[in-house]
């Protein structure tokens, strides 16, 4: 049995996470709800659970504030729970934490929680996510890494380091500037949406680029650019105008 605990500063919500927890996640065991964020610090300063759901936009202390105040250097498993800001989420997709939107899917909290037990070193991973994303969103708004899910954990990289990204089944080679290329096990439509638009561009359904790395581009019947690194990759023929206006070539 996992105990946790709820934060949420509108008490409607608190039930009704609540009973889906009751109804869908029986192996959950809420001990404590919280309207208000300092009451919630205060009780895991001596009674720490396993797992908390925490809601972010509320009066006095948010939820930011709140997971940066908590007892370190062990903290329990956090799924963020709310009806945040496009940014926000973004973030948290980027730092790879657990969030759920409002209004909650039933499946999307069972999965939650599932990936939460399925973890081997939950509190630890969460230890370094929670760092990254504080580092990199809660300070100076996003400059920063990106947590990409490997074997043993999550490797922070940062974006401008990473040269292309190739489709490997349902994995994705991450290929760098700065160190040896791995995979993560994401498929390469989910790791395009980790990536600032601004800097990464799909250029086939094999390869996304990052358009700072293209050293050359040839366009032609058969399309490719040229990396930093000398790697040749295919630009398709649905792709190729897109990438040409973004290099500002004809």
């Amino acid at each position: 049995m996992i105990n946790a605990i709820i934060i949420d500063d509108e008490n409607s919500a608190i039930i009704t996470l609540k009973n889906d927890l009751l109804t869908y996640c029986p192996e959950v065991n809420v001990v404590q709800c919280f309207t208000r964020a300092t009451d919630a610090l205060d009780h895991v300063k001596t009674n720490m659970p396993d797992m908390i759901f925490l809601d972010i936009d509320m009066p006095v202390m948010n939820g930011f504030d709140f997971i940066q105040a908590l007892p370190k250097p062990v903290i329990p498993h956090i799924i963020f729970v709310s009806a945040y800001s496009e940014f926000a989420i973004k973030a948290f997709k980027v730092s790879a934490l657990d969030y759920l939107l409002k209004p909650i899917d039933p499946a999307e909290l069972k999965d939650a929680v599932q990936r939460s037990l399925s973890k081997s070193k939950v509190v630890a991973d969460q230890n370094i996510l929670l760092k990254n994303f504080i580092d990199n969103y809660l300070q100076d708004g996003p400059k920063g890494k990106i947590a990409m899910p490997v074997n043993d954990g999550y490797h922070l990289i940062d974006p401008n380091h990473i040269i292309y990204c190739r489709a490997d089944g349902a994995y994705t080679a991450i290929i760098l500037d700065n160190e040896k290329s791995f995979l993560i096990s994401r498929t390469l439509g989910r790791t395009q949406e980790l990536m600032p638009p601004e800097l990464f561009e799909r250029i086939h359904q094999s390869y996304l680029v990052n358009i700072n790395h293209i050293k050359k581009f040839r366009k032609g019947e058969s399309s490719v650019a040229i990396m930093s690194n000398t790697d040749v990759v295919k630009v398709s023929r649905l792709n190729k105008d897109k990438l040409a206006m973004r290099l500002g070539v004809k």
